[in-house]
């Protein structure tokens, strides 16, 4: 065989790898929300979206405040025909769980709402110089202690940031996890900010299962405060900028089939801005640029979805 011909079928098998890499599939849309009131928006209804995904602290049931706040969206969400994903996250004393009693509050959570569609076991689990982003081992016993609790539920093993750390972290989570994941979470900001793929392919390249986009999206502005609660650093980023990565993540999702779900975040932009603000309308309700291009493609593939081809 001549170099050239070995050379020519080597290029056609890689391109026939990443064209299966990337079949024909469909991408679910979803929104990422705390406040409630969402589902009763007529422009959030126009949309016609499935899924939604919402954050608890890990010991939310304890506190009646945060129990009715929770009880109230996802009865929203429920009224609205909606698939809910609940991720956790640190309680409101930043305290980071036990394996058993993280099992004991899943637990709770489950008996509590029976119909749950998913759980994350917990949020952003890579996240700058926290807990969680030194201690994967730690998570990973989390998601072992929740498959334990439910082997059958749908169970994002952690979701993580596509930043610097992403992949060492994600090794580690998987030699301490004694069980595989079949789901993994990405808040793939980096990418979608700056146009790249870069690193949510390598979360593909390093992992088996599904992916889901579990936040990702445009922010237009975000802050950094001191301790005393001054602004040390401020971000802007323009509508423009928002519409061009919001129309990258829909390409994003498409680059693999494993990739089946995408969680915009967030819908509406908070009263009082404080540290981010990636909101669909503006406080008042108003539609920014954004939502139009997420209902153009919501229009354009004739339902909540990407088509990927």
């Amino acid at each position: 065989m001549t170099r050239t011909l070995a050379v020519a079928i080597l290029t056609g098998t890689l391109a026939l790898a990443g064209a299966g890499e990337a079949a024909a599939h469909r991408v679910a849309l979803g929104m990422g929300e705390q406040q409630t009131g969402m589902f009763l928006e007529p422009r959030y209804e126009r949309l016609g979206l499935h899924h939604a995904r919402v954050l608890a602290d890990w010991d939310a049931l304890a506190y009646k405040r945060q129990r009715k706040a929770l009880d109230l969206w996802l009865a929203e969400a429920e009224e609205a025909g909606t698939k809910v994903l609940l991720s956790f996250r640190y309680s409101r004393h930043r305290r980071f769980p036990s394996p058993a009693e993280f099992g004991r509050a899943f637990r709770g959570f489950r008996e509590r709402y029976p119909d749950m569609h998913a759980w994350g076991v917990w949020n952003e689990a890579n996240h700058g110089g926290g807990y969680t982003a030194r201690h994967p081992g730690d998570v990973a016993r989390l998601y072992d202690a929740a498959v334990r609790e439910c082997p059958s539920c749908r169970i994002v093993g952690a979701d993580v940031l596509d930043s610097e750390n992403m992949l060492p972290w994600v090794r580690a989570f998987k030699r301490a996890a004694r069980n595989p994941v079949r789901i993994w979470g990405l808040h793939n900001y980096i990418d979608a900010r700056r146009g790249s793929d870069r690193r949510t392919r390598a979360l593909l390249a390093e992992t088996r299962g599904e992916v889901w986009f579990t936040e990702t999206g445009a922010w237009l502005l975000r802050r950094r405060y001191d301790k005393k609660g001054r602004v040390l650093q401020e971000w802007h980023r323009t509508r423009r900028q928002s519409v061009r990565s919001t129309r990258h993540v829909f390409r994003l999702s498409c680059i693999s089939s494993r990739i089946r779900r995408v969680y915009l975040y967030n819908w509406r932009a908070p009263w009082t801005v404080t540290t981010w603000d990636s909101g669909f309308v503006n406080r008042h309700g108003r539609p920014r640029p954004a939502y139009h291009v997420l209902r153009k493609q919501v229009a354009r593939a004739g339902g909540p979805y990407v088509r990927c081809r």
